[in-house]
């Protein structure tokens, strides 16, 4: 008695289940991975969206308050017309300082820039062979620095008064600066005295 099979021609028997079960898991496998490409890319989207977000944030800001400016302070000024003068010549004389201050309104800080007038003997000769005595042209020195003021009236000044648009308490002053030298240099001093001597306008004697 004949008998017949159902194979099938170069396949074993039992071979297309295992090829069945290699595909599903090479579709499984596919489908893992695109699923993570898929969760992965979602992600990287997200980020992006997030960060997008964030840049694009709008910062509150806040109004901006305009104050009032406030006016500067006034220079200290203080005025003598009720005091005895602190302005002295070389040689001891009181003068006005209205002769000296525009508007006759002395800076409270005159003494610590300008110091006190000067009496060494030596240094007022020198003065004089420059400026004569009847001028009352200020002969100052700094408290604590070899610095000389030299201040002239308003009446020979050619740096104050109307025509320079002066504020109060102005005054013409040429510095002498030994400090260099650490102490003056009488043919020094003149030399630079002569050269003050040219910023004065006699034309009022």
């Amino acid at each position: 008695m004949e008998t017949t099979t159902n194979e099938t021609p170069g396949v074993a028997e039992g071979s297309g289940e295992l090829a069945t079960a290699e595909e599903l898991k090479a579709e499984e496998a596919k489908v893992a991975k695109a699923a993570k490409l898929s969760e992965a890319a979602l992600k990287g989207a997200e980020t992006k969206r997030r960060k997008a977000k964030e840049a694009n944030k709008e910062v509150p800001v806040k109004p901006e308050v305009i104050l009032p400016e406030k006016a500067a302070a006034p220079a200290k000024l203080l005025k003598k017309s009720t005091e005895p003068s602190i302005l002295r010549t070389v040689g001891g004389k009181t003068v006005p300082e209205e002769d000296y201050f525009y508007k006759g309104i002395i800076p409270s800080g005159f003494v610590g820039s300008c110091g006190e007038s000067v009496d060494r003997e030596d240094l007022i000769t020198i003065f004089h062979k420059v400026f004569k005595e009847k001028d009352d042209i200020l002969f100052y020195k700094q408290l604590d620095k070899e610095v000389y003021i030299v201040i002239i009236p308003i009446k020979y000044a050619t740096t104050i008064g109307d025509f320079n648009d002066s504020i109060d308490g102005d005054f013409q002053k040429h510095a002498i600066s030994f400090l260099n030298e650490g102490s003056v240099n009488l043919d020094t001093l003149r030399i630079k005295l002569e050269r003050i001597n040219k910023f004065v306008n006699y034309s009022d004697r």
